[in-house]
């Protein structure tokens, strides 16, 4: 055979290659399903040498030539061909997540009929019957919850609203609920005279409550109160209650929302009492704030959710502390809890609220959360989610009048299979508003934590001050967070930013401890129970059993 660097070599009759480019003909052809053709070969300007009965030609140029373009045209079939496979993979990958959508929304909306049901077969028990009938009314208006919304784009509806396996616990007997409930509350101090109200599976719980000796605020459950303050505030609290987030307010796009609108509206329709803080308008800003602790406790023994409301409405130059904490006085509670909780805070009132949910392992949580914070006052939200099995807040602030502040401090710690989620708005309409918003997530076993906080700053509200911040601790192969810090800014005079950051315990530090005589199990958990510590501030004094459940936890979750 000739050595002009053009020639190449036919081997038949049933492999082929292409000497020149060092391209494989037959294994690209089989690529495409077909043999090159005869015409093809022919084309080429084959003679056969007869030895061993292979063939082999020579050929000029040109032919050499002729042999490129069937490469080339081998080569775009094949990427055809990929096309054409990449085309049918995404279409079968579209259909299996349209096929994993449909029954979690099927299931979200046969349980939101279910309640429906309920709530319409049920006689009497509710707090207001008008109020009760708007809340249906809108949940025949409103879709259930879908993963093809985006509030609920990450969500495990399956977790949240899957009542099959699930069957509601005996009724405890009354010693061993008091037994149960003293464990969980709060010890009280001698001189301690800030109000409690617990209520156990929705009902006010006149044993365990307090009423607390101050004059400045109405404090109780709606119904109590509505008996002992008369019609006129029986109408001030059916005021308050009507609107609902996402229906009546805090208006948002499909793509902003938080999916608060059908939940709130299924609370609405199940009413039965109200945790009401009502203080009047002060000449001069308080000196000490009004403490009202807010405890909701399942038994897990009520057929239907339980649906915690609490009315905060804090007057001019007002000081309140909420501490409104969630818990399950049997640890196999697989109830689901929905909440609403609605903050006024007007002018130059400071209203700081602590949100705790510590509900056993199984049950299921959801909150709904606005606040409305007029010029010069303040809201300081903290966040502490530790328990429920599929757990979620949506929290949206509206900064209303000039000089507005908001503070979110958000901790999550997710073990085994929990989904824990946040997710928040923090709305600017006006100028000269300050927020910040700081997160943690401390993620082990195969759990996930949810952040996505959106801060929205309209063209009016110039000189706005606002940061974000998220970080999270994965401490096994198998956690996940989804972390979706989000900045929507229309004003051209602000200082804002916004961050996340995902990482793992640094061996660095690990290391740095061990060095002073720590074995490794005891520097990791002295660097868990340190890692949230500048969230959780003050929390081991205002509410020490919660702290201390917290950090059992961190040190369960450092042992993995």
């Amino acid at each position: 055979m000739g050595a002009s660097a053009a020639a190449f070599v036919v081997a038949a009759p049933a492999d082929y290659s292409l000497a020149a480019g060092h391209a494989s003909t037959g294994l690209a052809a089989a690529v495409v399903g077909q043999r090159p053709p005869a015409a093809a070969l022919a084309a080429l300007g084959a003679a056969p040498r007869s030895a061993g009965g292979q063939a082999a030609f020579a050929a000029p140029v040109g032919a050499a030539l002729a042999a490129t373009s069937l490469l080339i045209a081998l080569r775009s079939a094949v990427r055809r061909r990929d096309r054409r496979s990449h085309t049918r993979s995404a279409r079968t990958q579209a259909a299996a997540q349209a096929t994993q959508v449909a029954p979690a929304s099927a299931l979200a909306e046969e349980w939101v009929e279910s309640q429906v049901r309920k709530a319409s077969a049920a006689s009497g028990g509710r707090l207001d019957a008008a109020l009760s009938e708007r809340g249906l009314v809108t949940l025949r208006e409103l879709g259930a919850p879908a993963r093809n919304q985006e509030p609920w784009k990450y969500s495990d509806l399956k977790a949240l609203f899957d009542d099959s396996a699930l069957a509601p616990l005996p009724a405890p007997s009354e010693d061993i609920l008091r037994e149960a409930v003293a464990a969980l509350l709060e010890e009280t101090e001698e001189g301690q005279d800030h109000a409690r109200l617990v209520f156990v599976d929705g009902v006010l719980s006149p044993e365990f409550s307090r009423p607390g000796r101050s004059d400045k605020a109405l404090v109780g459950g709606a119904l109590a109160l509505a008996v002992t303050g008369g019609a006129e505030v029986k109408a001030r609290i059916a005021e308050l209650l009507g609107p609902l987030p996402e229906k009546d307010m805090f208006l948002a796009n499909k793509n902003d929302a938080l999916g608060c609108a059908k939940l709130a509206a299924l609370n609405q329709s199940l009413l039965e009492d109200c945790a009401c803080v009502l203080a009047d308008d002060a000449e001069a800003p308080d000196s000490e704030a009004i403490t009202v602790e807010v405890a909701f406790i399942t038994t897990g023994s009520s057929p239907s959710c339980a649906c915690p409301r609490v009315l905060v409405q804090a007057g001019k130059n007002r000081r309140l502390r909420v501490i409104e904490s969630h818990l399950s006085s049997d640890p196999s509670d697989v109830s689901l809890s929905n909440g609403v909780c609605r903050i006024i805070a007007a002018e130059g009132a400071v209203v700081e609220h602590d949100l705790l949910q510590q509900k056993a392992d199984g049950s299921r949580f959801v909150e709904s959360l606005t606040a409305e914070v007029a010029a010069g006052a303040s809201y300081q939200l903290r966040l502490l989610q530790t328990g429920a099995r599929a757990g979620r807040v949506n929290a949206a602030m509206a900064l209303q009048g000039e000089g507005a502040s908001c503070k979110v401090l958000g901790t999550l710690l997710a073990d085994e299979e929990q989904q824990l989620d946040l997710h928040s708005l923090i709305h600017h309409s006006v100028p000269g508003g300050k927020s910040e918003q700081l997160h943690k997530n401390i993620v082990a076993g195969s759990a996930e934590c949810i952040f996505k906080g959106s801060i929205r700053v309209d063209k009016a509200a110039q000189q706005t001050t606002s940061s974000q911040l998220c970080r999270t601790l994965l401490l096994t192969k198998k956690a996940k967070v989804k972390a979706m810090p989000s900045l929507q800014i229309q004003a051209d005079d602000v200082t804002c930013s916004h961050g996340a950051a995902i990482t793992e315990l640094d061996e660095t530090e690990v290391f740095y401890m061990r060095s002073r005589g720590l074995d490794p199990g005891a520097a990791k958990k002295l660097l868990l129970v340190a890692f949230p510590q500048d969230l959780l501030g003050d929390l081991s004094k205002v509410a020490p059993k919660v702290y201390q459940r917290a950090i059992d936890k961190l040190v369960r979750m450092a042992a993995q």
